[in-house]
């Protein structure tokens, strides 16, 4: 393990707030001041994924951008827990300690940092060879993933509960995403940076993923899956465009004002948006789903998705993009409860996922009821008419867990066992916490082109797509079917089909916001513990996935305004 103080202090890095000085343990191929000195690209490349694991001891939730999935999967409805009093990720499940505290500044911290590394390579590249465009290719594909993150989960969006709407209204907050730093903007700058409107931070993301585009054209293909090949590219285009389709569709105001300022001077180094209508958003986003599709990935099959050594755990053709903690990595070496496999995967027996604690994490009730038996993906998580059957586990979750029935039999309904220890190693944790966990997969991509052919060619078109991939990929038979037959219900099905698909991902929020779907815990037959019972409301976003940014940004950076407070917004729903 190696403890790294960085020495590096760039104009880039002012913006970031500071507060909680967080001891960070990293990779020990982590920047380093020589290697700006030297201009050492290549280092200064692997130094941007590498960022992707580092870790704090201060808080026990911290797990590098692993720990980034399960909160925002935690914010939804999707991820319940069966014994609160063993949960890490609580605060945005019963509303409470949501403004200016350690969490917050670490997300802030924590995403400033990855744009510091990139804006670094970006600094020192000069792109003259291949391999230093794959380097500035990959830097650009990380920073406006990131910055596409910071912009979904900073902006405020309406929530539907009156004072906190009008508190953002008076801050003249709306429309505003997360103050820009590149590799060119200087201390004076970062001292009084306000946050981009939306028009300009949707630019810039798509103008990196050009420049991205340009850059990784003739490669097409990366060294390994931490790094960003042109499907990446490609990907990170369909998730932007469909974030802009969505909002124009249901804002046409919004669309309004981005075409008001598509010749805005000041923006005039940034690409243009050159739509005039939410349809030619959808046709982008289906145009680039399919690109992506295109580079040769092909969907997780069924027993790649059910190994008990390898699935979910390694990366496969499926996956575009990763997060990888190798074997000798301080997250794997050092950390053994605070890892995602001990938060994540119920066979770790280090963990609180253990029977011992009974920290494991579930499927919504609800929404595993609307699998059916046709659905092989239904076995990844325990039937309630399943659990502690004989019978059931030899028929059918035998096949799906590492587990004798006489441990299996101890666990409840609805727990998941969709991600497994490092080479399935089930009792040492260096091994088995030395894993890659997705960052992308193709099977979004389908899910994002059925979507999106459903505005641009008709409902019917979009479930010929969706019927097409489910039948092709996941359905026992050519078995799915569906009611739907509007565009809502259309909707409904595609964002089912996510949350079944992408459990535990870290996704789902963005379509959560971005279709303005209520997060509902609270019900009859919930198996979220109560005291987590919020509902959000329908047709707005809830107020909980916001996030509030650090008083400290503010103190550093003047032109900041921050968002309201929105612990304890929603009132607890009761039987």
């Amino acid at each position: 393990m190696k403890t790294i103080i960085k020495s590096i202090i760039l104009p880039a890095l002012l913006a970031v707030s500071l507060t909680g000085c967080l001891k960070e343990y990293e990779p020990t191929d982590i920047a380093t001041q020589t290697q700006v000195e030297e201009s050492d690209q290549e280092g200064l490349s692997r130094a941007v994924s590498a960022y992707m694991t580092t870790y704090t001891t201060d808080q026990y939730y911290d797990v590098g951008f692993a720990g980034f999935n399960i909160w925002r999967d935690a914010m939804t409805a999707d991820l319940p827990i069966n014994q609160p009093l063993y949960d890490y990720f609580p605060y945005f499940n019963y509303q409470n300690y949501l403004g200016n505290y350690v969490l917050q500044t670490l997300f802030w911290q924590r995403y400033y940092s990855l744009i510091h590394q990139t804006n670094l390579v970006l600094k020192a590249v000069d792109g003259t060879t291949e391999d230093k465009l794959f380097y500035e290719g990959n830097a650009l594909a990380y920073r406006a993933m990131a910055y596409l993150d910071l912009a979904r989960w900073y902006e405020y969006r309406h929530t539907g509960v009156g004072y906190l709407d009008a508190e953002a209204q008076a801050r003249g907050i709306y429309g505003l995403t997360v103050p820009l730093v590149t590799e060119n903007t200087t201390e004076e700058e970062s001292r009084d940076n306000p946050r981009a409107p939306f028009y300009k931070m949707y630019r810039f993301i798509l103008n990196d993923l050009d420049r991205g585009e340009e850059c990784l054209r003739t490669t097409h293909s990366a060294p390994s899956k931490t790094q960003a090949c042109l499907g990446v590219i490609y990907g990170l285009k369909a998730r932007t465009w469909l974030e802009l389709a969505s909002r124009f569709d249901r804002h046409p105001d919004d669309l309004s004002t981005a075409l008001q300022n598509e010749e805005n001077e000041e923006l005039k180094d940034l690409a243009k948006f050159g739509i005039t209508t939410a349809n030619e958003c959808f046709a982008n986003a289906a145009k680039y789903a399919r690109l992506a599709i295109n580079e040769g990935f092909s969907p997780v099959s069924q027993s790649e998705w059910y190994n008990t050594v390898s699935g979910f755990n390694t990366p496969n053709n499926a996956w575009m993009w990763c997060i990888t903690i190798s074997p000798d990595d301080p997250a794997a070496t050092y950390c053994t409860w605070q890892s995602f496999i001990s938060f994540m995967s119920p066979e770790a027996t280090w963990g609180i996922c253990t029977t011992e604690y009974n920290g494991y994490r579930m499927i919504d009730a609800n929404l595993f009821s609307r699998i059916p038996n046709a659905d092989w993906r239904r076995q990844t998580w325990i039937a309630p008419s399943a659990a502690g059957s004989e019978a059931a586990y030899a028929d059918k979750y035998e096949a799906v867990t590492a587990m004798k029935f006489s441990e299996w039999s101890k666990y409840a309904p609805y727990v998941g066992f969709k991600f497994r220890p490092g080479s399935g190693d089930r009792t040492t944790s260096a091994t088995g916490n030395a894993v890659s966990l997705p960052l992308m997969r193709v099977e979004e991509m389908y899910l994002i082109e059925a979507e999106a052919t459903a505005h641009t060619s008709g409902v019917g078109a979009g479930m010929q797509l969706l019927a097409s991939f489910l039948n092709t990929y996941r359905y026992s038979g050519g078995s799915f079917t569906t009611m739907a037959s509007d565009m809502d219900s259309f909707i409904d099905e595609v964002f089912t089909q996510k949350r079944i698909e992408l459990w535990g991902e870290g996704l789902i929020l963005w379509d959560y916001r971005r279709l303005e779907k209520a997060i509902v815990r609270g019900y009859a037959g919930t198996n979220h513990p109560e005291a987590y019972w919020y509902n959000s409301y329908e047709n707005e976003v809830a107020p909980w996935t916001t996030l509030y940014i650090p008083d400290s940004e503010r103190n550093f950076n003047k032109g900041c305004i921050l968002n309201p407070d929105p612990s304890s917004a929603i009132p607890a729903w009761t039987e």
